[in-house]
């Protein structure tokens, strides 16, 4: 056998000399048009972070243009993990629009995120963070009102618990209740179990100059969203390097660890400064948490997104979702469980594709 292919390429010696520089021709067009696509994406500034030194360590802050004005009240943002303020740029400005400026709003990575460090800092660390962060950079008596996502949720909780005085807390998808049995759990799990291999392709990207590594993902992110946003891209470079993802993966794997059973009592004893905002499907914090809550907190303040709003929604429903939460600071609202009847089936839906089937907002 071995003599016959060696029979068969000395008999097309020319043949195969043409077809590998066919091949090498066709490689050589192909990464000059990569690259020529590259460069037509506009160059990305780097965004307008403040390093603020706090607990030893620094954080990089994003603050809205009225930050100056000390005597608005402050909305300070807390972010969910991956904690760079960046992805929150969007929201924040829309924010500060949507409620005419009568704030002053600013979005707190989390410490070791941005700017990455090679020091892992877990659930604690992040708490205390933000708890430094507003005994030591926010004047005194300055009236706070808490947004948190995601993580960010658990966080705001956890503020109250330390004896934090804040007007009111919206916390958005909030993920405050047993991380590890969350649907999304078993996905979270098989991105750690991978952890060493996604930090080695950082690290190579790492040695790209960062315009390079901004504009490629810009142009790979273009192809999943055409709505994606420049600042989004930014933080997405920002995010992809060793440092940064080792923090993410170790605070993730602290939260499955960590986040158990809510506090309820601590919700009760809060529930008039607390807006909860659920996705319809949600598996991070999925339905079922919001029936748990309202059996445990009745008239607890909460609402549903609509259908289309993710987890992640700064990357597709910022103006929804920065609307909504200006109504919720300007105003007592609450959900209406009397207009959730009527969609009810839409709701009991959501709950059996989530694969939970005990909905029941009605009952308290």
């Amino acid at each position: 056998m071995l003599e016959y292919l060696d029979n068969l390429i000395a008999g097309n010696e020319d043949l195969l000399a043409n077809i590998s520089n066919s091949v090498l021709i066709t490689l050589i067009f192909l990464t000059v048009c990569f690259i020529f696509i590259l460069f037509r994406q506009k160059d990305l500034n780097k965004l307008d972070y403040h390093r603020e030194y706090i607990n030893k360590n620094y954080v990089n802050v994003l603050y809205s243009s009225n930050w100056e004005d000390e005597d608005l009240p402050v909305l300070l943002i807390i972010p969910g993990n991956p904690g760079q303020a960046g992805y929150y740029q969007e929201y924040m400005d829309l924010l500060i629009l949507h409620c005419d400026e009568k704030y002053r709003a600013c979005v707190l990575s989390h410490v070791g995120h941005s700017p990455a460090s090679d020091k892992i800092f877990n659930v604690k660390d992040q708490v205390e963070s933000k708890l430094q962060f507003i005994t030591s950079k926010l004047e005194p008596g300055t009236k706070i009102h808490l947004i948190g996502h995601s993580f960010g949720a658990y966080i705001a909780l956890k503020l109250f618990e330390k004896g934090i005085k804040l007007e009111k807390s919206i916390l958005l998808f909030p993920t405050f209740d047993n991380m590890a049995q969350m649907p999304k759990a078993a996905n979270l799990r098989m991105l750690l179990n991978w952890q060493t291999q996604i930090i080695g392709v950082a690290w190579l990207t790492g040695l790209l100059p960062y315009q390079l590594k901004s504009k490629m993902i810009q142009f790979y992110s273009a192809r999943f969203s055409k709505n994606i946003q420049d600042h989004i891209s930014i933080t997405v470079a920002e995010l992809i390097a060793p440092d940064a993802l080792k923090n993410v993966f170790g605070l993730a794997s602290n939260e499955l660890a960590v986040i158990k059973d809510p506090d309820f009592k601590l919700i009760k004893k809060h529930k008039d400064k607390l807006v909860f905002y659920y996705g319809m499907h949600d598996l991070w914090a999925p339905l079922d948490c919001l029936r748990k809550l309202r059996k445990a907190v009745p008239d607890v303040n909460f609402h549903i997104a609509d259908e289309e709003v993710l987890h992640a929604f700064m990357f597709n429903s910022c103006e929804k979702v920065a609307i909504k939460t200006v109504e919720f600071l300007t105003g007592n609202t609450r959900y209406d469980i009397n207009n959730l009847i009527p969609n009810f089936e839409m709701v009991a839906a959501a709950a059996r594709a989530d694969g939970d089937l005990e909905y029941d907002f009605c009952d308290d």
